[in-house]
């Protein structure tokens, strides 16, 4: 055992005592160790000794700069109480130029602010789960022709996948595995025994082991084993409660209907839906241990295809997911690869973070849920970080331009003993002070902005203390940056003045500082004009998107949901009763309407040919009157008839050249899919012209048209202005023919619309934050300019006597801000051209950035300059020119 103090305690204590103190305190403090170690022990000594060390750091007992003069009281609480009054009072002195600056950094807060609140709500999906780190969800990659044509990049994997992954991968601990209903938009609900029904489209038939690789806090029933038995279902809270109120759900029994059948299931757990955020977002789960699609998919042994169930491994704690990645081929080969070479493809299965799902999914298919882009809230950030950049701009600005009326005041605190370093952080301590007044301005108008801001971004965000701790500690960091960032370079500048110069009435402006704001003027205008731009050719391209020709009539267009087979078996005569309707032209059924995702495909192949060169053609389902209803017009051949059966078709043009046929030789050939004794043969009865179903940002896919007289969807072409009185007569035939199940319809355009929600919410956010980034640049020009005609009123005056015109003065005081705005027109012009263009290139059908948007955002930036600074300018060219010169 050690018998001296810590060798660390002595050194600490040499490195902070006073060296007055120091000898006197070591000696106190070792005749302590020793009696103590004598009563006590050397051990617990050595503790006492060691917390009397740290126990001793305090102010008095401080080591402390040696300095010729004493600069204690500079830093004493009574000097920075005195500091903070001088701060206040220049605000108050100052009002107009304290109000500019105090208003445009509260501006910037706010965009700032909210734009945290957006991201950080973005960011956290799945985080809950217990060990989140190690869920992976199975993503599927499929290439074609030997690895020369894309399939589908998706969400979805093979059902035999995941648990063969558990049985020979020892890095797998658990699997579950997720599946929709289908083709189901809407499940039918309904309480046993009662005749009320609800819709729902967020159900999933899950794996008895679902709630051992996610985390839900059940709040009746328990999660262990609550899906292991058939035919059972786990509903969330707000489910729950609309089905049964108050009353508790467990061991009820619902009936779940589908495009498939209807079928009872008994309540065994109720879940807090509110707690922690899912790109999942169940309604209710139902054990796929239960038959008709539960039984499919715990059957299906298909290794290449029937890529639709979202399937989930939990891996052990510590393992790399990139080691499993590198073991997949291998496993896809040795269990499926000769049934993978027979359908010509290259197939890959990655795992994916289920964290990264929310934000890392661009570009994969068939998702649960809306996802976000992490590069859409990169931008955001951006131009949060702009925008507050800009108001620092303005402060710096403001600051440095005011800085004659504080030459004296430095001089004279100079001149009396104020160290370089006080006066830095007196004008540092300002800026502070402005900064945290924005921030406290800046809460409540957040608050008060949210309905208008998550109107937005189509969000539902609140500012709550308790819930946005972590957002409001990034606030007041954002603050302490602002502060000294827009403080930063105002303080050196100003606490570098000579104090004799100042005195003596010699003091001169630095020209670089002159230069330096006329360049931050430069990078202002310059935001603002990129942020114009971006509006004008991102308007453009919605416009584009929404004038053109899709190859179908998208307009006045009603789509019914008939996603029960129920429903499905009434389409004729619900189609016949409809047409009595005199506002109802035609009605068409189909599987998949415009603005869809087409989930089922085939390979195809000519007479000859094989699966391994087969074409990929995605399938839809339609009824005779499809084509009519929408506009789509048949190029060669003939339309369906309720004669026909599954195994006619109408192709699209796209279809045949991809086949290398002709519109003239394609009708009456045979094509064909599937290998061995297995190949189905199609007989094409007609070719239509190519309209685009999905997003404009997509190529044309070859399509395939089958005949069905059951479709999932109707189509109705109206033509009515009172939409409410028509729908209420459809109602009512509904109602009458089907009468268990509620009429859910919606518009045409508007589902297509709903393709380019980012590119409408980037608009309108780049069209507030534009408008915000002008008002900002303005206000620091609006300062400028009102500084400026007060230090050019004797110049104006003599120019005025000399015989100068209002017009001639006004001109050459406009014309010396306007230099800056042009020369920032000439710097965004390149970039914003650079930048729309890269953003245009995810369209594969997309307009030009045109010289017209650059005059717009010319003429619109000139004309709000001439705007600011003209009443400054013309205030002081009509100034008489005896009231400024009649001291000289």
């Amino acid at each position: 055992m050690q018998n001296h103090p810590p060798r660390w305690a002595e050194r600490l204590l040499e490195f902070f005592c006073a060296p007055d103190l120091l000898e006197e305190v070591q000696g106190d403090l070792y005749e302590r160790f020793e009696r103590q170690a004598a009563l006590f022990g050397v051990k617990i000594a050595r503790q006492q000794y060691a917390w009397n060390v740290l126990s001793f750091i305090r102010p008095f007992a401080l080591k402390r700069k040696k300095s010729e003069f004493s600069t204690t009281f500079l830093y004493s609480p009574t000097m920075l109480i005195n500091y903070l009054k001088i701060a206040f009072r220049n605000l108050v002195r100052h009002k107009m130029f304290s109000s500019l600056n105090i208003l445009g950094l509260t501006v910037g807060t706010v965009c700032c602010l909210y734009i945290l609140l957006y991201v950080k709500d973005q960011f956290g999906y799945d985080n809950y789960h217990k060990d989140a780190e190690n869920i992976y969800r199975l993503q599927t990659n499929i290439l074609h022709n030997g690895g020369d044509q894309p399939m589908f990049n998706s969400g979805t994997s093979s059902p035999i996948i995941a648990p063969t992954m558990k049985k020979d991968f020892p890095e797998v601990v658990e699997y579950t595995r997720v599946l929709n209903f289908f083709t189901a938009k809407n499940n039918l609900l309904g309480v046993e025994g009662k005749t009320e029904t609800f819709i729902d489209d967020k159900g999933f038939l899950v794996d008895s082991t679902f709630f051992n690789v996610f985390t839900y806090r059940f709040l009746e029933g328990s999660p262990e084993h609550s899906l292991d038995t058939p035919y059972t279902a786990v509903l969330s809270k707000t489910l729950a409660k609309k089905m049964f109120g108050e009353e508790k759900a467990i061991n009820k029994r619902i009936k779940v209907g589908t495009n498939i059948n209807t079928t009872t299931y008994t309540v065994t757990g109720v879940y807090d839906d509110s707690f922690g955020k899912s790109h999942l977002r169940p309604s209710f789960l139902v054990s796929l241990n239960s038959g008709g699609l539960g039984e499919f998919a715990r059957n299906n042994t298909e290794w290449g295809g029937n890529n639709f169930i979202y399937s989930y491994v939990k891996l052990k704690p510590n393992v790399n997911p990139e080691s499993v990645n590198a073991k997949m081929p291998a496993l896809l080969q040795r269990y499926g690869g000769k049934r993978i070479a027979e359908l010509g493809m290259k197939k890959t299965v990655l795992l994916q973070k289920v964290t990264d799902i929310h934000l890392y999914s661009k570009g994969i298919t068939n998702q649960t849920d809306k996802v976000s882009d992490i590069s859409f809230l990169y931008i955001l950030l951006t131009i949060a970080a702009f925008i507050q950049l800009i108001a620092c701009i303005n402060f710096v600005n403001l600051t440095t331009a005011r800085s004659v009326r504080r030459a004296k005041e430095v001089g004279v605190r100079k001149a009396v003993g104020a160290f370089r370093s006080v006066l830095i952080g007196q004008f540092l301590g300002e800026s502070m002070l402005i900064a945290f007044i924005s921030i406290f301005l800046a809460l409540p108008i957040v608050k008060l902005l949210l309905p208008f801001l998550n109107s937005l971004t189509d969000s539902t965000l609140a500012l709550t203390i308790t819930q946005n701790l972590d957002i409001l500690l990034i606030t007041v960091l954002v603050a302490l940056a602002t502060g000294l960032l827009a403080g930063i370079y105002p303080a050196i500048y100003l606490s570098s003045f000579k104090p004799v110069s100042v005195l003596k009435g010699t003091f001169k402006f630095n020209p670089a500082s002159v230069v330096l704001r006329k360049g931050l003027v430069v990078f202002q205008f310059s935001i603002a004009i990129v942020l114009i731009i971006g509006v004008l050719v991102i308007s453009k391209q919605l416009d584009f998107m929404q004038n053109k020709d899709l190859g179908f009539n998208k307009n006045q267009k009603i789509v019914v949901s008939l996603s029960n087979e129920n429903v499905q078996r009434q389409f004729t005569a619900l189609k016949n009763e409809l047409l009595n309707q005199h506002q109802i032209k035609s009605i068409g059924g189909v599987r998949y309407y415009p603005s869809q995702s087409f989930l089922q495909d085939m390979l195809v192949f000519k007479s000859g040919g094989s699966m391994d060169k087969g074409l990929l053609i995605k399938n839809n389902v339609v009824d005779e009157g499809f084509f009519k209803t929408l506009g789509i017009k048949l190029i060669a051949g003939r339309n369906f008839t309720p004669a026909d059966t599954n195994n006619q078709v109408i192709l699209s043009e796209k279809s045949v050249r991809d086949l290398n046929l002709t519109t003239e030789t394609a009708v009456g050939i045979e094509v064909f899919t599937g290998t061995g004794d297995n190949i189905d043969a199609y007989t094409v009865i007609g070719v239509y012209k190519d309209y685009i179903n999905n997003s404009l940002k997509e190529e044309i896919k070859p399509l395939m048209m089958h005949y069905s007289a059951q479709p999932e969807y109707m189509v109705l072409e109206v033509q009515t202005d009172n939409y409410e009185g028509l729908m209420a007569n459809v109602e009512q035939i509904w109602k009458k023919l089907i009468p268990s199940f509620p009429l859910q319809y919606s518009f045409l355009d508007e589902e297509i619309q709903k393709q380019y929600i980012e590119e409408k919410t980037l608009r309108q956010i780049i069209n507030s934050f534009t408008f915000i980034a002008i008002l900002i640049s303005c206000l620091g020009l609006f300062g400028l300019a009102m500084f400026t005609a007060e230090q050019r009123t004797k110049e104006i005056g003599v120019r005025k006597v000399l015989g100068a015109s209002v017009i001639s003065i006004t001109t050459l005081l406009s014309r010396e801000f306007l230099k800056p705005v042009l020369v920032a027109l000439a710097i965004a012009s390149p970039l914003s051209y650079y930048a729309m263009n890269k953003w245009l290139e995810g369209f594969v059908y997309r307009t030009e950035v045109g010289w017209e948007s650059f005059a717009v955002a010319g003429i619109a930036i000139v004309a709000i300059s001439l705007f600011t600074v003209s009443y400054q300018t013309l205030k002081a060219a009509l100034i008489n020119p005896v009231t400024t010169l009649k001291s000289e």
